[in-house]
């Protein structure tokens, strides 16, 4: 369907920004893998390749199903590769006015729950959600990572203000042969190659807060870790100054509990608490320790190794209220604030189980699993950053994927239909197969021919 590929349509527009993806395979190979991507649009539902390629596939390429799934195995497009050119497509949206503005790294894990035990690397796992109702699921573990990068958005009437995006990169799925810590770790290394001169800070909850996980994210000089961690996490005060007396001077001071802290700053309705201590997951390192405390007495730790005054963020300019109130004396306060941002990644993973069929997948194999999730992944974080890269989808900036999605499903059905009409009467005797096209434009549009 030649016509489809029109400079000023939306198909060509898809077509071309797909492509991308698939740029070291051959021709063919990267045709039917973006004719692959385009059918998760059009249908608005994955479940499995053999119904993408009966409801949509076979009547825009002609291709049998044994020819995409050999596409999927080619060896040239990985699951790396689709994840590094996510991560480089989301570090292109940032303006150069924002170059000195930070970019976060959230890193998380959610639970895929399976009800079958034939699937690999199936295994028991606990559901701290409990979405199913029960403690323990039978399914797969996945570790992703999320990039939000700042973006300039045009209110009218009103100044340019700074937005935080968060595209998620992908998917990385748990085995027993490797810890969710070091998939993680690996994650944060493919991206950081890309993130070079920037102040980038990295959020987690307080799983991750391990010091394994910790030193090998520090190496990195120019990033820093905001976390929840372990109410029971040790901590310590500063060694005390040198008093000229002979002896090995101390390493630390006295032991600091959560209720040493005093909280004298209210935010949103909670009491805050910061003190600069040491502690044994991070090393030598001096972190900034926050305590917070609800109006139910309910107490959490969060620790910091970034300096807020070494903060580089144009926080009058920030879209968000919350990182908008930001007064000179609460700015010790402010990595706090900061880390409310690590809830982008929660919301990725509701939109995309709810919305886009990511614990759908029939799939048996490990490899094709994790392949699979990740191509779906790769749909979802592309209509975050449409709306930036392509004039054709420049005013849906506001829009939500999901609605996103849905009109251009609606332009891609419109398209397929006048492609099928331009060419069947060219070359058709009779109009029987006219017929047909304007009963499909019919039913499955909402325009009547």
């Amino acid at each position: 369907m030649s016509s489809l590929y029109l400079e000023n349509s939306i198909m060509g527009s898809l077509f071309r920004f797909f492509s991308r993806y698939f740029s070291t395979a051959t021709r063919p190979t990267q045709c039917l893998l973006t004719w692959l991507v385009i059918a998760q649009l059009a249908l608005q539902s994955f479940p499995s390749l053999r119904f993408l390629h009966r409801n949509f596939l076979s009547s825009v390429t002609h291709r049998c199903l044994n020819s995409y799934y050999r596409a999927l195995r080619n060896e040239t497009v990985t699951s790396r590769s689709l994840r590094l050119q996510t991560a480089e497509l989301a570090c292109s949206l940032i303006p150069a006015a924002l170059r000195n503005e930070p970019v976060f790294l959230i890193v998380d894990d959610t639970t895929v729950p399976k009800f079958g035990k034939k699937f690999e690397a199936v295994s028991l796992l606990h559901d701290h959600a409990c979405h199913t109702g029960k403690p323990y699921v039978n399914g797969h573990c996945f570790v992703s990572l999320t990039l939000s990068v700042p973006v300039l958005i045009q209110c009218e009437g009103k100044a340019p203000l700074i937005r935080y995006l968060a595209v998620p990169v992908g998917y990385r799925m748990w085995t027993k042969e490797r810890t969710k810590l070091e998939l993680a770790g690996d994650l944060i290394d493919e991206v950081m190659p890309l993130l070079k001169g920037r102040q980038v800070l990295l959020f987690f909850d307080s799983w991750y807060a391990k010091s394994s996980l910790i030193e090998q994210v520090l190496q990195y000089p120019r990033l820093n870790l905001i976390c929840n961690v372990r109410s029971d996490s040790t901590m310590y005060e500063l060694p005390p100054l040198l008093n000229g007396k002979p002896g090995r001077p101390k390493k630390r001071g006295k032991r600091i509990h959560l209720n040493d802290f005093t909280l004298d700053w209210d935010m949103e309705g909670m009491k805050i608490g910061h003190r600069i201590v040491l502690t044994h997951i991070c090393g030598e390192r001096r972190i900034h320790a926050y305590v917070s405390c609800t109006a139910s007495g309910s107490r959490r730790l969060f620790f910091s190794t970034l300096d807020p005054s070494e903060l580089h963020m144009s926080c009058a300019w920030q879209e968000r209220k919350v990182l908008r109130d930001a007064p000179a004396e609460g700015m010790v306060y402010y990595p706090l604030k900061l880390y409310k941002m690590r809830w982008a990644i929660e919301t990725n993973y509701y939109e995309q189980k709810t919305f886009w069929s990511l614990s759908d997948y029939r799939i048996r194999r490990q490899n094709g699993i994790e392949h699979m999730v990740n191509l779906v992944n790769l749909v979802h974080s592309s209509l975050k950053m449409l709306p930036y890269l392509d004039e054709h989808f420049a005013k849906y900036p506001n829009v939500s994927s999901q609605e996103l999605r849905s009109r251009i499903s609606w332009q891609i059905q419109r398209d397929i239909f006048f492609g099928t009409l331009v060419s069947k009467a060219q070359t058709a005797k009779n109009s029987t197969d006219l017929v047909q096209a304007l009963c499909k434009l019919d039913s499955e549009t909402t325009e009547a021919a």
